[in-house]
């Protein structure tokens, strides 16, 4: 075999672990699975989505309090993940709704949440783990538990809430996790730019 096809075939098994790595966190995540979620972070991940933001630990303990609170564990319905590869770093970003169970103005809801989901994936050492997960955020809404029933919401305030993701921000001021009003979304391309722009620099320094 020679070097040319050694090294194709190395970053294609590189991309790979990578890829593995980014679906072994989400399977663990919708399945309480902590142990192998927490194996998906180094010490110093970072984690920026819609409720949260916070090291890998923190987002664990912050899931499993969410989990234990809500009628049920959220689902993940995810999309094709592409990745692109530097050396020991990868870029992973992949389309997913997420279907989460809550309570909005005590009434039994759904809520749905459309984002695009970009993944820092490194290797060090012989183990590929999450680096940093930020969430860029297309569109999100909100359904009646029971088919017949209306939710009634505040609109002045929902109104005041990021069109890319204000359903969210409703239910995480009311839930207790806080207004996270800049997070990267559709409604604000410059934010959207600024994720994409940042992980392309990222992804260009040397690797380790």
């Amino acid at each position: 075999m020679g070097t040319q096809e050694r090294s194709g075939t190395a970053d294609l098994l590189a991309a790979d672990a990578a890829r593995e790595c980014v679906i072994r966190e989400r399977w663990a995540r919708d399945t309480g699975q902590w142990d192998e979620m927490a194996a998906s972070y180094y010490p110093d991940t970072r984690i920026a989505v819609g409720w949260a933001s916070c090291s890998g630990d923190e987002f664990i303990a912050n899931t499993q309090k969410l989990a234990a609170t809500t009628r049920g564990q959220g689902l993940h319905q995810l999309g094709p993940i592409q990745v692109r590869l530097n050396g020991h770093r990868a870029f992973a970003e992949l389309p997913a709704q997420i279907v989460m169970p809550v309570e909005i103005d005590g009434q039994e809801a759904t809520l749905f949440v459309w984002e695009r989901m970009c993944f820092r994936v490194e290797k060090r050492q012989d183990d590929w783990r999450i680096a940093e997960f930020r969430a860029v955020y297309l569109k999100d809404s909100v359904t009646p538990e029971y088919v017949g029933d209306r939710i009634s919401l505040d609109t002045g305030l929902l109104g005041s809430y990021r069109r890319s993701y204000r359903y969210t921000q409703y239910w995480s001021n009311q839930a207790g996790w806080g207004n996270h009003p800049d997070r990267p979304g559709i409604d604000r391309p410059e934010l959207m730019r600024e994720v994409y722009d940042s992980n392309a620099r990222w992804l260009a320094e040397p690797g380790q």
